[in-house]
């Protein structure tokens, strides 16, 4: 009997261990002992945000298209670069930088000229018209004047005549008088319509006239020189594809009119664009490290100055992108606009925690684990996490420094 009850409460112990065991996160696999683990402690942790980018400055002298080029008048709406000096010349104030397509102005400029032509044309030849048939209502107002009168002469004369003739002669009089007003007012309005015909062609003659000074302006223009002196930079274009720099044979408008820059080199931000799902990670000021490709990676310390409020796509990305710029607290000069470089947003920095690898961690119906080898045993051991990197993962609770974890699940890690 009691070697029953010995063996009851040996098995009561068993059950017990196993439930605390469970209570606390643990789960045991097995023995590996080949298996390889990383050893955890503690250590300064990053959470990072990598993007590549492009040195911009933050502000810089904008070449445009002339604005002659956006008056819709004109109908040039758009015009292409035919010839662009190479980018990063160093340039004084008036020099070329590059020229835009003459040759639609110039076609633009004839038509015009042509209509100039047509429309003077037209108007001398309404003036001459006018005045003939001016001339003949003027005659015909005339000679109805001498019937008038003649009708004046018979209608006092009348007054010997029978009370019948003098009815008549007055209904021919006051007939003949209202005919003649009806002339009169009749070549007042036909005067004015001809005087409004012309008037109206020559405000026409004037705006061609206007038209064809400001093509001129625009071809004079065409030659684009500098404003002042310093770094050329190209202009970028912008589309559903992103941006792309501006070459000879690319189109600018009135809605893209920059050809080029010249930016204030003490200022400078690395343009880079991240995607939508770590926007919100991210603010202004927060710290960032820029690597230069073209200066061996050279390391430039920096914060974020600007985040754009509208995303955009962007070949190359799965989601929308943001563009995001970071001003780079450097005075070094060989630091050049349109290098490219290699950034590295600073999201979280924590000092002296449980750090592991992304690849220690495990997750399985929303909660998260890792494979713990204690005393040549490995067993699941829940942990919970907190900032995490490309790379690793801050541990809040469930694991203490020196803890030996599996860098890769067993073979019966499913069990």
């Amino acid at each position: 009997m009691s070697r029953f009850i010995f063996k009851h409460k040996k098995l009561i112990l068993i059950s017990s261990g196993v439930f605390v065991l469970l209570m606390a996160g643990v789960y045991f696999i097995g023995i590996n002992p080949s298996a390889k683990v990383y050893k955890v402690k503690r250590e300064n942790f990053e959470a990072l945000i990598s993007c590549k980018g492009e040195i911009q400055s933050e502000k810089a002298v904008l070449i445009t298209i002339p604005d002659v080029f956006g008056d819709r008048s004109l109908e040039i709406y758009d015009t292409q670069i035919k010839d662009l000096i190479p980018e990063g010349s160093i340039i004084k104030k008036g020099d070329f930088v590059g020229l835009l397509d003459q040759g639609r102005v110039k076609q633009l400029k004839q038509n015009n000229e042509e209509a100039m032509k047509k429309l003077l044309f037209n108007i001398n030849d309404a003036k001459i018209d006018s005045a003939v048939e001016l001339v003949a209502l003027r005659d015909g107002i005339e000679q109805f004047s001498f019937d008038l009168q003649y009708k004046k002469v018979e209608l006092e004369q009348s007054v010997f005549e029978s009370p019948a003739y003098q009815r008549t002669s007055q209904m021919a009089y006051d007939r003949a008088l209202r005919q003649l007003e009806y002339k009169r007012r009749a070549y007042q309005m036909t005067q004015k319509g001809l005087q409004t015909h012309i008037l109206r062609d020559e405000n026409r003659l004037k705006l061609l006239v206007d038209k064809d000074r400001k093509y001129q302006i625009a071809f004079d223009g065409a030659r684009i020189v500098a404003p002042q002196g310093g770094m050329l930079i190209y202009g970028r274009t912008f589309g559903r594809g992103g941006s792309r720099k501006l070459t000879i044979g690319s189109w600018v408008s009135m809605q893209n009119p920059v050809i080029a820059t010249l930016p204030d080199l003490s200022i400078l931000d690395s343009e880079t664009y991240v995607e939508e799902i770590y926007i919100s990670k991210i603010k202004l000021g927060d710290s960032a490290r820029v690597y230069i490709d073209a200066l061996k990676n050279q390391e430039n310390i920096g914060a974020i100055s600007n985040i754009s409020n509208v995303g955009q796509e962007m070949t190359g990305f799965d989601s929308k992108v943001f563009k995001v710029n970071i001003r780079i607290a450097s005075d070094n000069d060989k630091v050049k606009p349109s290098m490219t470089t290699n950034n590295e947003i600073i999201i979280a920095r924590e000092q002296n925690v449980i750090v592991i690898p992304r690849s220690t961690l495990f997750s399985d119906e929303g909660k998260q684990f890792v494979y713990l080898r204690e005393l040549g045993k490995i067993t699941i051991k829940d942990v919970e996490c907190g900032n995490q990197s490309d790379k690793f993962v801050v541990i809040k609770k469930g694991l203490k420094e020196g803890d030996k974890i599996l860098l890769n699940k067993p073979e019966n890690g499913d069990s």
